[in-house]
C-alpha cells in the first residue's frame, strides 16, 4: 500500500503541474479575447453616442412620445451628478491618462462632475471615501484592487451611499462575481454610471488570541473571502513584483510553499448550536465563490443570499492538495467508491450559516479579500445582508455564483 500511495502522490503532483501550465496558457488566450471584446465595446459605445442626438431630435417632437419615454424610463436609476473616484495610483501605469479617460466617459454619459482622491500607504482608502462623501458625491467609485474596494466599502456599508468599481488589481474577485468588466475601464465606468443598483451582503470579521479578545476586537469588513491558515500563508508568500507581472497566477507560485504544511485541530460553532471538529489546513469564509478562470470554489456563496459559505479543507502533502484542487477545478473527476476511500489524503467540508465562530489552539495567519492580517487562534464572522448599495451592469444577477 505504501508503494501505491507513493505512486499516486507522484502522479498527482505531475497532473497538478500540468494542469497549472495548461491553465496559464488558457488564461493568456482569455486575456487576449477580453481585450478584443473591450475594443469592440468601446466602438459600439462611440457609435451609440453619435446616434443619441439624432434619436433625441426624432423622439422629442410631440407630447405623446414624451409620455411614452417617461413611462419607459420609470425603472432607470437616478442620474449621477457628482462622482468621487478613490484612486489607487499603484494599480495604474499612467494615472493622468486614466483620469482623462474617466472624465471623457462620464462626460459623455452624464456630464457629471468628477473628483479624484488618491490613496496612500498611510491611508489606503477609508479617508478618501469619507472625503468624497463630505464633498457631496452621490457615487463613490473604487478604482484599484480588492483591497481598495474593501476599504471604500467599509465606509459606505450600512448607508444609502452608492458605490461603483473600476477593477485594476490582481484578483478583482468581487468584480468577477458581479460581472463588472475587467481590463476595460470604459466598460466599468459605464456600468457604474448607467447600470443598476443592487444591494449586496458584506461580511464582518473579528480576530484574536482568545474568545474574549476576538469578541472585543474591532470588526473588519470582507466582501469576497476571509481565510484562516494556508490561504493566508499563500497570500503572504506571494511576491508583489510577480503579482504585477503575472496577475493572479503569481498566487500559484506563492502557494507552492504552503502545500506541505501540517493540518491543525479546528472547531467550528454554528448558530444552530452544533459544533464541528476537523483537522484542517485552511478555513474559508465566503461571501462570493467564483475564482479567476471561472472556477467556482463555493457554489452556495452568492452576494445576496444572507449567508456565508464555510469551507474547511485539510490535506496531507502534495498528493492530498492535488485531490483538493481536483475537487474544486474538475469535481466530476473526483474518484468514488472503495478505492477512493483507501487512497484519500484530503477532506473538504462545507457549511452555510449567518455567522460562525472558529477556534484552534495554534495561531494561524488571517487574510481578508487578499489583505493579510495578524495571526489569531479565534475568529468570529457574520454576514450583514444587503448592507452595501452597489452599481453593477444591467442584467447582473448576484444570486448566481
Amino acid at each position: 500500500m505504501d508503494h501505491t500511495l507513493l505512486a499516486l502522490s507522484i502522479a498527482s503532483v505531475v497532473i497538478m503541474v500540468v494542469a497549472v501550465v495548461l491553465l496559464v496558457v488558457v488564461l493568456r488566450h482569455l486575456t487576449r479575447h477580453r481585450r478584443e471584446i473591450s475594443a469592440l465595446r468601446e466602438t459600439a459605445e462611440r457609435y451609440e453616442r453619435e446616434l443619441a442626438p439624432q434619436r433625441s431630435a426624432g423622439d422629442g417632437s410631440d407630447d405623446a412620445a414624451g409620455g411614452d419615454a417617461a413611462d419607459a424610463g420609470a425603472g432607470i436609476e437616478p442620474a449621477v451628478r457628482k462622482v468621487g473616484v478613490v484612486l489607487n495610483p499603484t494599480k495604474f501605469d499612467d494615472t493622468e491618462l486614466f483620469r482623462r479617460r474617466v472624465r471623457e466617459v462620464v462626460g459623455g454619459l452624464e456630464g457629471a462632475e468628477v473628483r479624484f482622491y488618491e490613496t496612500s500607504v498611510d491611508d489606503p482608502g477609508r479617508g478618501q471615501a469619507r472625503l468624497a462623501l463630505q464633498d457631496g458625491a452621490d457615487l463613490v467609485i473604487a478604482a484599484g484592487g480588492d483591497g481598495t474596494v474593501r476599504l471604500v466599502a467599509s465606509v459606505l456599508a450600512g448607508s444609502e451611499a452608492l458605490m461603483g468599481i473600476i477593477p485594476s488589481g490582481t484578483g478583482n474577485l468581487l468584480a468577477r462575481n458581479l460581472d463588472i468588466p475587467l481590463e476595460d475601464p470604459a466598460g466599468a465606468i459605464t456600468a457604474a454610471m448607467a447600470g443598476q443598483d443592487k444591494r449586496i451582503d458584506v461580511g464582518w470579521l473579528r480576530t484574536g488570541g482568545s474568545v474574549s479578545e476576538a469578541a472585543s476586537s474591532a470588526e473588519q469588513i470582507f466582501l469576497v473571502i476571509a481565510g484562516f491558515g494556508a490561504d493566508a500563508e499563500m497570500i503572504g508568500h506571494t511576491d508583489p513584483t510577480l503579482k504585477r507581472r503575472l496577475g493572479w497566477v503569481a498566487y500559484v507560485v506563492g502557494g507552492v510553499r504552503t502545500i506541505l504544511g501540517r493540518s491543525v485541530d479546528v472547531v467550528l460553532d454554528l448558530p444552530d448550536g452544533t459544533r464541528h471538529a476537523h483537522k484542517a489546513r485552511t478555513v474559508l469564509l465566503g461571501n462570493v465563490g467564483r475564482l479567476p478562470g471561472g472556477f467556482v470554489l463555493m457554489p452556495g456563496a452568492t452576494a445576496d443570499n444572507g449567508r456565508l459559505e464555510i469551507v474547511v479543507a485539510g490535506w496531507r502533502g502534495a498528493a492530498g492538495f492535488s485531490q483538493v484542487l481536483t475537487e474544486v477545478v474538475t469535481p466530476k473527476l473526483v474518484p468514488r467508491g472503495r478505492f477512493a476511500q483507501a487512497t484519500k489524503l484530503s477532506t473538504m467540508e462545507r457549511y452555510q450559516a449567518s455567522e460562525v465562530r472558529v477556534a484552534t489552539t495554534k495561531a494561524q495567519p488571517v487574510q481578508l479579500d487578499g489583505d493579510t492580517d495578524a495571526e489569531a487562534t479565534h475568529l468570529i464572522a457574520r454576514i450583514d445582508p444587503g448592507a452595501l448599495r452597489l452599481r453593477v451592469p444591467a442584467g447582473t444577477d448576484p444570486s448566481q455564483p
